[in-house]
């Protein structure tokens, strides 16, 4: 790149959202010069890399959860930017192709062996089970239509339009977190509401204040704003508790520069330039500006209903009350690093820590070194970011999993790889990814602070190089679109991991509107 790639109007354009060229050429030298793969060595499994707690130890961690609890050091970090439309992509797609929707268009797709009217068929045999059916009937009978006589003559159209439409329910538009997913006996919630009533079990300090912090779209903000500050206020009073739920939108400076085919900026047909936004990890600039002590980070999605919760409830506490254990040694001795000297035995210890309960270090690379830079090295491997990510058995659900990763210097550290940051081209390392015996749910508790009680600089610990490139369209023109290192991949890459096998009941994401009818999300199911 270089002179005479942006104009004047380019370069305020850029001001307005708070990116500098600097930051804007970076962008344009990553899709110049490609994505580094990461170099997979092998899958985490039980034993080697991933840590399952014996039942003593459950209740020691519980009891370490219990006393942070007390003293208001919890909070809960939840992503919920995202729109329903994946939710309902198959609805989408045979509305589209379908000018009248019959039971006939449906059995025939169905007999063609099409995914999606599978799931077609299967949302409607199941509509009586979703919490929005009652919804659904009044805002039909509004408009003079019946939902059980469709259904019962086998004519969809209007089902699908009332649910999806502006003048039916608008799911269609809406964000995830204001859909309802459970229905209860006098009430239905949305995933917002799950998530206030969770917290009241995994970050309730010794008054009852619960820290509770959404980031959210600005197309959303408002919607979103206003159903939790109602929901809190309801739950409040109804569980006696406060909630101090905060919210915050994903920054416009964290947005990424597209291009075109030829990494070229990519400009609208008013010549500006496209910045779209930069994927969950620029919500790592979220999570600094909250400060906080100990943060869960969990998805929107990622909710029970009351009858479910008591597992979920358990292994949230499990989780922080391993990292509290952790926590607690790496403070201890850092303690003893900086205040110095330490004795022979006691650097023994603080390297067999360091090695083999947190992976953060080879002791083999260390024998090499004089003592001042061999504690120097030690003590900035202990001083990061601290995170204890919950594992599940993987069935086969997309996204990322635990993974030993090569770095560049050669050495081993423990990582959440998606599919797209490896190397596509090599079977070897798709055979590895492939392997993997567990998932990542997102179910991540982190230590936010350092010894002395100062929030890290999270910004510090990201790989930049980490970055995902993805093809999109735009103005019906392909682009090749950049997002910033993942939340929980490249954007912890150089925080401190550790792994812990939990049960995948604990994980119960709704991709699909037909993932609200599995037994996590039905009242009462077991």
């Amino acid at each position: 790149m270089g002179a005479g790639t942006f104009s004047q109007a380019d370069y305020e354009q850029m001001g307005r959202l708070g990116i500098s060229e600097a930051e804007a050429e970076r962008q344009l030298s990553i899709f110049r010069e490609g994505v580094q793969p990461i170099r997979l060595e092998k899958p985490c499994t039980v034993g080697d890399g991933i840590e399952r707690l014996e039942s003593d130890q459950q209740e020691l961690a519980i009891g370490r959860w219990q006393k942070a609890a007390t003293e208001g050091r919890l909070g809960e970090f939840v992503p919920a930017s995202g729109a329903a439309t994946r939710m309902f992509a198959f609805l989408h797609r045979v509305r589209k192709e379908l000018s009248r929707i019959t039971r006939a268009d449906i059995e025939a797709g169905v007999a063609g062996e099409d995914g999606a009217y599978k799931d077609f068929q299967k949302f409607i045999d199941s509509l009586g089970r979703f919490a929005f059916v009652e919804p659904l009937r009044k805002v039909m009978a509004e408009s003079s239509f019946s939902l059980d006589e469709r259904l019962a003559s086998g004519e969809y159209t209007e089902i699908v339009d009332f649910l999806l439409q502006p003048k039916g329910l608008d799911f269609g538009s809406m964000p995830k977190a204001l859909i309802p997913f459970h229905r209860y006996p006098d009430h239905l919630r949305t995933p917002v509401e799950e998530h206030l009533v969770e917290v009241t079990h995994t970050v309730p300090d010794g008054s009852g204040h619960c820290r509770l912090h959404f980031t959210v779209a600005p197309e959303i903000e408002e919607a979103v704003v206003k159903h939790g500050r109602q929901a809190a206020i309801a739950y409040g009073e109804q569980l006696e508790v406060h909630y101090e739920l905060t919210f915050s939108l994903q920054s416009p400076a964290t947005n990424t520069l597209a291009v075109d085919l030829d990494n070229r900026p990519f400009r609208r047909g008013d010549g500006s330039l496209l910045f779209r936004p930069g994927g969950h990890g620029a919500l790592l600039e979220n999570l600094n500006r909250l400060r906080g002590d100990v943060v869960f980070i969990k998805n929107i999605d990622n909710v029970v209903t009351d009858s479910q919760r008591d597992l979920v409830v358990r292994y949230q506490r499990i989780l922080a009350g391993k990292l509290l254990e952790l926590q607690d040694r790496v403070f201890h001795y850092l303690k003893l690093l900086s205040i110095g000297p330490v004795t022979v035995g006691e650097e023994e210890r603080i390297m067999d820590f360091a090695s083999k309960d947190l992976k953060a270090i080879s002791k083999e690379k260390f024998s090499s070194l004089n003592e001042e830079e061999r504690l120097s090295r030690i003590f900035r491997a202990l001083n990061r970011p601290l995170r204890v990510c919950g594992m599940v058995i993987n069935r086969g659900e997309p996204g990322g999993g635990p993974f030993w990763v090569r770095g560049p210097s050669g050495g081993l550290s423990l990582q959440i790889v998606e599919g797209s940051q490896i190397d596509d081209t090599s079977q070897q390392q798709k055979d590895i990814f492939a392997s993997s015996t567990h998932f990542s749910p997102v179910n991540l508790v982190c230590g936010l602070r350092d010894f002395q009680g100062r929030p890290f600089d999270l910004s510090d610990y990201v790989d930049p190089k980490a970055v995902f490139i993805a093809r999109k369209t735009e103005e019906g023109r392909d682009l090749k679109a950049l997002e910033r290192p993942g939340l929980w991949n490249g954007g912890m890459a150089y925080w401190n991991t550790v792994f812990v096998e939990i049960p995948e009941e604990t994980f119960n994401p709704v991709k699909t509107v037909n993932d609200l009818l599995r037994g996590g999300h039905q009242v009462g199911s077991v």
